[in-house]
């Protein structure tokens, strides 16, 4: 009867893990322990979603939703190591470095006429080039996450255990929007843009704020 008990437990704590969010492994990962284990705190929606997902999903979260957010992920042997790495990080080049990239992909997939391509990739990399030298205020660092996981080999066979710390950084999406607009701005004032020139920035200023805010800066 002892035994029948201690076996339903394992299935109730089996069935309440599998019902709350799923922890943030990578493919080939079994996760040791995390922040939440000793207090039994499930681990947040967005560090699944910043391992498994993308900021995009994060940013669909009702928390976020009016915000742009920004992962910072770092692993070391030990908690120690990988949270001094944490704490080392220059967070103002990190967060120029991710903007000017997200900015560049954005400019990868935009539609844009042949007529305008040129003057629109000129504009796009001075932009992207602007975004990655700024200094962006308003990010602030929401929460913080760390797991301890077993690695294996493509062998299946065990092979490290690391620490992995997650940061989530935001900013109000209404802040972005007006350091961008200062860049943009600065774009176009360099020089005496001609028609031509202006409709590129203008294409320009449309993509990134598709992207960042899903509207027209």
């Amino acid at each position: 009867m002892r035994r029948l008990r201690v076996l339903f437990a394992v299935m109730i704590l089996v069935l309440a893990w599998s019902c709350g969010t799923k922890p943030p492994l990578r493919k080939g990962e079994v996760l040791i322990e995390d922040k939440g284990t000793a207090y039994g705190i499930k681990t947040p929606k967005w560090v699944e979603l910043a391992v498994l997902g993308s900021y995009r999903d994060i940013e669909k979260l009702s928390d976020f939703k009016d915000k742009t957010v920004f992962i910072a992920q770092f692993e070391a042997q030990n908690l120690q190591s990988a949270q001094l790495l944490a704490e080392r990080m220059q967070a103002d080049t990190e967060i120029a470095r991710y903007l000017s990239t997200r900015v560049k992909d954005a400019f990868k997939g935009a539609n844009v006429a042949d007529a305008d391509s040129k003057n629109f990739g000129a504009y796009g990399e001075r932009f992207v080039v602007s975004v990655g030298q700024a200094k962006f205020s308003g990010f602030r660092m929401e929460a913080d996450w760390w797991v301890k996981v077993q690695t294996y080999t493509p062998e299946n066979r065990p092979d490290k255990q690391v620490y992995r710390v997650i940061q989530l950084w935001s900013i109000e999406k209404a802040m972005l929007q007006k350091q961008f607009d200062i860049l943009l701005s600065a774009l176009a004032e360099a020089e005496q843009p001609t028609p031509e020139q202006q409709r590129a920035i203008d294409l320009v200023r449309t993509t990134a704020a598709k992207d960042f805010f899903g509207e027209d800066l």
